[in-house]
């Protein structure tokens, strides 16, 4: 009987060929905040220049990933700044609830337009599904909105959703799989309170069972993918047998981050930076904790793949 290594393996090579056809290794990019890290003000597009050229000094990427238009003005803010560093950006929409909705829309298509080269997708929700704020339907109907209001512009940017990895696997996400272009599995083995030992075979466990069901349901492999939020975070409180800091961190970056790039599959990295104003829940301040630089910009470690030699 092959050895789980080897299934893992051979059910990888079918990633790196559906992981968006931008070449071996993926594509690296990063959730990026719209909040200023020290007070919680919103960002300039001065601000949001300073974080793209030190994303890419330090990491080599110059993709990232909002998730509202209208916040902050984030859309309108972030556009010139991408133009003038060379950056693309993966647009995320807040689905809920509809006025709002309408408001992000209306955010996106004010200027999409102008910037269509600087987008290289739209997410309609975050984790809708997960919430249980959204059936799969009613998602696939804001998706086809959007692509109406895409399409109207002249354009073709790619809309789709991003969602935990396990509402893909099990068939709720089906009619929003089905009505998309692009898609987003987010998968945290911390959150699963994984062992670090375990955890780089924990994500590409999720995000095989993710994609294969994903392939499935379109009939194709032929879709833009990408694993749409991982990372371990560096402070904060044990989840389980999840042990945030700096050293499971650094080890799941090369093992787990490192590993789907080199398979070919493009990952959004959650996220760029600290956010020290985010509130603690539950008396756990991990969601402070999961930048791979510091609020000062310092990446904690070497960020780059693979894992440089001493």
């Amino acid at each position: 009987m092959p050895s789980f290594t080897t299934f893992l393996k051979a059910a990888l090579l079918a990633f790196s060929i559906a992981a968006n056809a931008q070449g071996t290794p993926g594509t690296l990019g990063f959730a990026l905040g719209i909040h200023k890290i020290n007070d919680e003000t919103c960002k300039t597009t001065e601000d949001f220049v300073a974080d793209l050229k030190l994303i890419k000094e330090k990491t080599g990427s110059s993709v990232v990933r909002i998730y509202t238009t209208s916040q902050c003005e984030a859309f309108k803010t972030l556009m010139p700044a991408l133009k003038e560093t060379g950056s693309t950006a993966v647009v995320g929409l807040w689905a809920t609830p509809p006025d709002h909705f309408l408001k992000e829309i209306a955010a996106l298509t004010g200027d999409l337009k102008e910037y269509a080269d600087q987008v290289v997708g739209i997410t309609v929700g975050s984790e809708h599904l997960y919430r249980k704020e959204l059936t799969g339907q009613e998602l696939a109907d804001l998706i086809k909105k959007v692509q109406g209001e895409v399409k109207t512009l002249g354009l073709d940017t790619p809309v789709g959703f991003a969602d935990s990895w396990n509402l893909m696997a099990d068939g709720s996400a089906n009619p929003a799989i089905k009505q998309s272009d692009i898609i987003l599995a987010n998968a945290f083995s911390y959150w699963q309170g994984s062992k670090i030992t375990n955890s780089t075979q924990m994500l590409f466990d999720d995000i095989m069972q993710a994609l294969q069901h994903v392939q499935d349901v379109k009939g194709t492999i032929d879709i833009p993918f990408w694993v749409g939020e991982t990372n371990w975070p560096t402070g904060g409180k044990n989840f389980e047998d999840a042990v945030p800091n700096k050293d499971n961190a650094e080890t799941y970056w090369y093992s787990a981050v490192c590993g789907m790039l080199g398979w070919g599959v493009n990952t959004f990295v959650f996220e760029a930076f600290d956010e020290p104003w985010k509130p603690a829940e539950k008396n756990n301040d991990v969601e402070q904790h999961w930048g791979v630089m510091t609020v000062d910009g310092e990446p904690k470690w070497d960020l780059v793949c693979p894992k440089p030699s001493n």
